[in-house]
Formats: structure tokens, sequence, C-alpha cells
């Protein structure tokens, strides 16, 4: 008869490979520095496309006024002003997702490697031996 502890163990490990394990066994293939820095690639390159969304759907929705007064217009303030816009939002992004992508790695490796103590632990147990 198999021990009943080994097939709780094993239960769990499944469990835990088949639910949240499965994306923490996947950020396993990265460091920490490689995580990061492609958080905080698709961090920069989403966070633009949605500010030229933004800007796009409010430049068409004022096209009229801007059309009408673009003769009166400071365009180089304007410029800058939607510049350092994108710069601060961008900003603020990026240290949100560096905060979050440290956070999500350090717990992940910590439950990896409660996973991998379990795992060592069921490897080292001893088999029964039948005499």
């Amino acid at each position: 008869m198999p021990d009943e502890m080994r097939i709780i163990t094993m239960t769990r490990l499944a469990i835990y490979e088949k639910g949240i394990g499965k994306e923490d066994l996947r950020l396993r293939q990265f460091s920490r520095a490689d995580y990061t820095a492609l958080a905080l690639i698709r961090t920069f390159i989403f966070t633009t496309i949605g500010y030229g969304m933004v800007l796009g759907l409010i430049v068409l929705g004022n096209m009229e006024y801007l059309l009408a007064n673009i003769d009166k217009m400071d365009l180089l303030y304007v410029g800058s002003l939607l510049l350092i816009g994108y710069v601060v939002l961008l900003a603020v992004y990026l240290i949100a997702a560096y905060i979050a992508a440290a956070v999500r790695y350090r717990r992940a490796r910590h439950n990896i490697g409660g996973y991998t103590a379990r795992l060592r632990k069921l490897r080292t147990d001893p088999e029964k031996k039948e005499t």
C-alpha cells in the first residue's frame, strides 16, 4: 500500500503545477534583471501606443476648434506640454511596472523554493521495501 503522505504531497505538487504554479514555473527560466527588463519594455510599448491613441481621440474630438484656431496657437508650447505629459506618464507607469515585476518575481521565486523543497523531500523519502 502506498504511503499516504507521499500521495498527499504528490497531489499538492500536481495542483500547484496546474494552477498558480504554471506561471511561477515559466518565470523560473528568467533572471530577475531579464524579467524586469521585459516588463519595462512591454510597459514602454503599450504606454506609448495608449498615449498616442488617447491623444489622437482628443485631436479628432476637437478637430473643428483646432482647425479654427491653429494660427493663434503657440505650437511649440503645446508640443512641449504634450511631450512633458508623455514623459511624466511614462515615468509613472515604468516605476509602477518595475515595482510590480519585482514583487511578482520575488513571490514566484519564494513559491518555487517551497515547490522544490517538497520535490526534494519526496525524492529522498525512503521507499518501502517489501520483505
